[in-house]
């Protein structure tokens, strides 16, 4: 199985080029420019882009370890190696579409209310579910239909990470509330401080004003060694990442964020520029273009942020109450909400500048909180159809306990993955890393420690009634 995973991604990987095609024409439907849909141009491959790709790929990881989980229950009870691929497949069908329509929608919103760069995140991200469903689903069943016809294995042997527990989680709740209070309290009461008297220490130019340089150049200097030395001439606050075009043999450049303030009578921008080519001559750095932001601009960029978020979270609400009752949608916004809160008030305390490539993080850890929660709740509905002498607490900690192994080999997976790119990573990868590093704990303790307490309080202990599932 987990070769077949394997496979499953790199194919997920091949095929994403076209699945950007798919995701760019199906979204540039919902925007109409001039009688030309806007979406049908490929975007700048900016983290933003690269975020949805990041996130797509978790949850083609998930989607296959969902899967295999469920065939492992399967085998567990019994069933020979087909009847239990079958079955495994059948019963993580719903959830893996649950999961991807709801953040599927969520990119849709995103991209008809969202800026550039978050319009980049719903492209990549649209693809990358496309691509993934079909891959996970599709591609890796027919890959054990194939193993069937030609190895006719009688059983199938698979390693569980996790054995049957029965921790208590719903029991520490109330201990989990307080801690999530004071963490939220503490961090974004320092944010809002910050945010109110010096702006400049807690956000970027993105979001203050300042100005955009992008550079070609014939030779690559480290992102580190860039920001040492427009630290050197009073620039500390400065944004500086290497882009790619999403075309193929598309070209590399330079882009440059510096503030709007001024250093010894020059604006910053003019310091920058004359610093970047006196010191590296030899790198054949090349203006090619040079954007001003003002400050009402910046303010535009992060209300057209924030918007579209919250628009995405009442479509999520919507989707939710459909496919669930309100009190799950409820739980799965809260959890929401507590992890955006978190993540973004731990890293600014850390001493990070809030700006695009920060969204780009918020956005994805959005998606894998939600992707995150729904899995644990279609557990619950599922256990509610099946077990009728156990009240609303004891199912919820029977399904957390049951889908434990999945979530651990979920989280552990993409924090790995974001914690290679801390060590190794520099600059804005970096700080894209580390507020994805906070994101995964958080996301990950508000799926067992708040989601789900939401809805036992929200139905006081009631179990709600689902009908007979159709699927």
């Amino acid at each position: 199985p987990g070769l077949i995973a394997d496979l499953a991604l790199l194919l997920n990987l091949l095929l994403l080029p076209l699945g950007m095609v798919i995701s760019a024409g199906f979204l540039g439907i919902f925007i109409q420019n001039t009688g030309v849909t806007s979406g049908v141009q490929l975007p700048v491959l900016t983290l933003p882009g690269i975020a949805g790709i990041v996130l797509s790929l978790g949850m083609a990881v998930d989607a296959n370890v969902l899967i295999f989980e469920r065939i492992r229950e399967e085998v567990a009870g019994g069933k020979r190696f087909w009847s239990a691929v079958e079955a495994g497949f059948d019963r993580a069908f719903i959830t893996i579409m649950d999961s991807n329509l709801t953040t599927l929608l969520t990119a849709v919103i995103m991209f008809i209310f969202g800026s550039g760069p978050v319009r980049g995140f719903a492209v990549t991200l649209s693809a990358g579910i496309i691509v993934s469903v079909y891959t996970a689903v599709f591609v890796t069943k027919m890959v054990f239909g194939l193993m069937a016809n030609k190895a006719t294995p009688r059983a199938l042997t698979m390693l569980q990470m996790v054995r049957t527990t029965t921790i208590d989680f719903v029991g520490k709740r109330q201990a989990a509330a307080v801690l999530s209070v004071a963490v939220i309290v503490g961090s974004c009461g320092y944010l809002a401080y910050q945010g109110i008297s010096h702006p400049s220490k807690v956000m970027g130019v993105d979001f203050t004003g300042g100005s955009s340089l992008t550079y070609t150049f014939t030779e690559k200097v480290p992102v580190d060694m860039l920001r040492k030395t427009l630290a050197g001439v009073g620039l500390s606050e400065v944004d500086i990442s290497y882009q790619r075009e999403v075309e193929a043999g598309g070209r590399e450049y330079l882009a440059i964020s510096v503030g709007s303030g001024a250093v010894g009578g020059l604006s910053m921008a003019e310091v920058a520029k004359q610093e970047l080519v006196q010191r590296y001559p030899a790198a054949g750095l090349t203006l090619t273009q040079e954007e001003n932001v003002g400050p009402q601009i910046g303010r535009e960029m992060k209300l057209q942020a924030v918007w579209a978020l919250t628009l995405a979270m009442g479509g999520m609400i919507l989707y939710l109450s459909w496919r669930f009752h309100f009190g799950f949608a409820l739980g799965a916004v809260v959890a929401i909400f507590h992890d955006v809160l978190v993540t973004a008030g731990l890293y600014v305390m850390m001493g990070g500048h809030l700006n695009l490539t920060i969204v780009a993080a918020l956005l994805t850890i959005v998606g894998y909180s939600v992707n995150d929660t729904i899995v644990i709740f279609d557990r619950i509905r599922e256990d509610l159809r099946l077990i009728r002498d156990k009240n609303l607490t004891e199912i919820c900690n029977l399904s957390l306990n049951q889908t434990l192994s999945r979530t651990i080999l979920t989280s552990l997976t993409l924090f790995l993955t974001t914690l290679a790119l801390l060590v190794f990573g520099g600059g804005a990868i970096y700080d894209f890393a580390l507020a994805m590093c906070i994101g995964v704990i958080a996301g990950t303790y508000s799926t067992i420690f708040i989601a789900t307490p939401v809805v036992i309080a929200w139905y006081k202990g009631r179990r709600p009634e689902f009908a007979p599932a159709k699927i």
